[in-house]
């Protein structure tokens, strides 16, 4: 008897390898629809053993013969049965075994079809364009999976799932630390620096405790190695938008008010926002500023708010000064935006700040670096007026922080098929001399770069662009900017991008740029 046999095991380490890339959990959608694509193929193997089982019945029914020959044939029926039952049983094996590897990756396709399509919208089957990575890394109980990834020869757009293996950390709300250097980074291995990033978050499961990211990495070549790198993630985001109603400001002036000098060399790099008024009296930036609150001088905890507390607070020549510090580290930097104003309780109306800036530095692993745990708000106001305002406290903060090292290298995908082409196109643009030169389509996007001669209003790009199909019909890409535009005012250059899936890509054959047919196989 032939021993049955894996249907697998003759599978390469690299082909296993490409199978276990594909396997992640299911949804309730996607376990639906695949059983519904395998009901038909596992019925039709059960009605061949069935078949099988209704010949032996047949067989039985013969006339009967002399006992010798009776029984040659009844050992010849059974041997039959054996080897019948026996197929057809290996028919189901072999079919349930298929069935769990395609299965996994129909799944799989199913999963980055829906948040390709969650990402970019339209319906398009971006899963095609995608191509599986499986780069991962463990720190922190913490595990980072790069799934899949699309070079569209602009952009490449990664899926990454973080999950939790070993706690309940994660959240649907997610920041990455203070900057690309030290929280995310997405780099080449040619890059001179880090390549500008993006990272939005798709899809949380509490179940499987697992995050889906979408990250986007500039400047990447098809082939190179890039690397993912990450050191915070900030969990657990909390809104602020309240009054401290209770807290008289005027009360609290004499409990505080002194100033001090600061160096803003050694504090670079955290200034605040300025108000127009701010600008209009000759001043710059905060650094024009040459005196801050002395720090923690007091601490007035806020009502409703634990996250900051009030640590100076001074009113001097028409300006009061209010002085914030973060109650602990979790809720400092970048990650966290807490914003303030006043609220002028006679009118409900908002007191705006004339300048706002951060500062303050510590020790870090022997040296000091500037981190702007404090922040500096100043309004302008009447003495007479004090009494009536009301600090006003919004903007969000994290109170959970896991600090870790994960890193993958991965190879950057081959760039999706690009149609170009030069045209003289022109734009309705914001000012003159509006012309496009040169048109890219990919199944992801629509890229239109242009010169001009001058602009009014380098935000308000715009144009009415369709792609032409073989069959002659047409489809309108929008009117409005879906991915945005930019100006470079030097060159007199700009580029017009228009980010989305594009349906039956393979049949498009022009582009109509304000009735300006464009020509692209």
């Amino acid at each position: 008897m032939t021993s049955m046999k894996n249907p697998l095991e003759n599978l390469s380490a690299e082909a296993l390898a490409d199978l276990a890339a594909y396997e992640h959990a299911f949804d309730e959608g996607a376990t639906a629809r695949i059983a519904a694509r395998f009901a038909g193929k596992i019925a039709t193997a059960k009605t061949a053993q069935r078949d099988g089982a209704c010949d032996r019945t047949e067989r039985s029914t013969m006339p009967a013969a002399p006992t010798a020959a009776l029984a040659a044939t009844a050992g010849a029926e059974d041997r039959a049965s054996e080897t019948t039952h026996r197929r057809t049983g290996r028919l189901v094996a072999l079919l349930a075994a298929a069935a769990l590897v395609v299965l996994a990756g129909f799944t799989y396709a199913d999963r980055i079809q829906e948040l390709f399509v969650s990402y970019f919208g339209g319906g398009s089957n971006v899963a095609k364009q995608a191509q599986p990575v499986g780069a991962t890394a463990t720190d922190q109980g913490i595990r980072l999976d790069t799934v899949s990834a699309i070079n569209d020869g602009d952009t490449v757009y990664l899926i990454v799932d973080l999950v939790d293996a070993t706690g309940d950390r994660l959240t649907e709300d997610l920041c990455f630390g203070d900057s690309p250097l030290s929280g995310m980074r997405l780099i080449g291995e040619n890059a001179d620096g880090p390549y500008g990033y993006g990272e939005e978050t798709l899809a949380f499961d509490p179940e499987t405790r697992t995050a889906t990211l979408m990250v986007t990495g500039e400047g990447l070549a098809s082939g190179e190695t890039a690397t993912l790198s990450l050191s915070q993630i900030y969990t657990n985001k909390t809104d602020h938008d309240l009054v401290a109603d209770d807290l008289n400001l005027a009360d609290l002036l004499d409990r505080g008010g002194t100033f001090e000098p600061i160096d803003w060399n050694a504090e670079r790099g955290f200034s605040g926002g300025v108000s127009t008024e701010f600008l209009s009296d000759g001043l710059a930036a905060p650094e024009d500023i040459e005196e801050v609150l002395v720090r923690d001088q007091m601490h007035i905890e806020i009502p409703g708010l634990d996250t900051s507390y009030i640590s100076n607070i001074a009113y001097r020549d028409g300006f009061l000064h209010i002085q914030m510090n973060p109650a602990d580290s979790v809720s400092s930097g970048w990650a966290s935006a807490q914003l303030y104003d006043l609220i002028d309780t006679r009118t409900g109306k908002e007191v705006g700040s004339y300048y706002g800036a951060r500062y303050g530095s510590r020790q870090v692993d022997g040296s000091a670096q500037a981190v702007g745990d404090y922040q500096e708000e100043v309004f302008r106001v009447d003495a007479a007026d004090l009494p009536y305002l009301r600090l006003h406290v919004f903007g969000h903060s994290f109170d959970t922080l896991i600090e870790g090292d994960w890193e993958v290298s991965f190879t950057v995908p081959d760039s999706v098929e690009i149609l170009t082409a030069e045209t003289r196109a022109a734009l309705p643009g914001p000012g003159e001399g509006f012309v496009v030169n040169t048109v890219e389509v990919s199944p992801l996007s629509v890229i239109l770069s242009f010169t001009y001669e001058s602009a009014t209003d380098p935000h308000d790009v715009q144009a009415a662009v369709q792609l032409v199909y073989r069959n002659g019909s047409t489809s309108e890409v929008g009117k409005t900017i879906s991915g945005g535009s930019s100006l470079n005012e030097d060159t007199k250059e700009g580029t017009l991008y228009f980010v989305s899936p594009i349906e039956n890509f393979d049949d498009v054959v022009a582009l109509s740029i304000e009735g300006t047919t464009v020509d692209l196989r």
